[in-house]
């Protein structure tokens, strides 16, 4: 918890919004390319003329996909320790 404390205290939200897009976006599209590699047969890898035999169309889709995925889980990680209420309890009634 100290870890994030200190990066929350010390860059700004922009930096921390941009920066954490890229790094969960990054994420989800190498863990969702290697499951598709990894639950892929042989001869759906050698249909395919590319190198590391998953279609650029297939690409496209998981990059997109990952984008939202990556923008939704810096929200919801900003929105449980960056904006959290520091000084009302979850028993107070505080606005």
């Amino acid at each position: 918890m100290k870890i994030l404390e200190f990066i929350f205290t010390n860059i700004s939200l922009r930096t921390y919004t941009i920066s954490a897009t890229i790094i969960f976006t990054a994420l989800f599209y190498f863990i969702t390319i290697f499951l598709i590699k990894f639950y892929s047969s042989e001869s759906e890898n050698n249909q395919y003329s590319g190198s590391n035999g998953i279609h650029i169309i297939i690409k496209i889709f998981v990059l997109m996909f990952s984008l939202l995925a990556g923008f939704f889980a810096q929200g919801i990680v900003s929105e449980l320790y960056i904006f959290r209420d520091w000084e009302c309890s979850m028993r107070g009634n505080c606005l």
